[in-house]
């Protein structure tokens, strides 16, 4: 029996695991620090202990990057999935990836 909901099913790309630090915030949202998990050219995975509405638009801040804005799409527990409001060119991501991968960063 199939499970009802599977967030591998739908996903475009496969997620690369990154681990850094960041700061989140939207409409009802304030400022508050984040943790990004792993995330592809289209979505991310963020750890944040704030509660946050599914389909509330958001700013991601990382330090090594700059700011990427997209969507809620789903939210367990302190994990939240965020969809970029246009997925991220390939040549871009990589660079994105190498600086998130880097040494002395919290990538790996």
């Amino acid at each position: 029996m199939p499970l009802a909901f599977s967030m591998d099913d739908s996903r475009r790309y496969e997620r690369d695991a990154v681990e850094c630090p960041a700061q989140i915030w939207g409409g009802t949202l304030p400022p508050s620090p984040a943790v990004l998990i792993n995330m592809s050219p289209s979505g991310c995975m963020i750890r944040c202990d704030q509660m946050v509405s599914i389909g509330e638009s958001l700013t991601i801040d990382v330090a090594q990057i700059g700011t990427l804005r997209g969507r809620a799409i789903w939210a367990a527990g302190a994990r939240l999935g965020v969809e970029f409001e246009m997925a991220i060119p390939e040549k871009e991501y990589e660079v994105m990836l190498a600086k998130l991968k880097g040494p002395g960063d919290f990538g790996r």
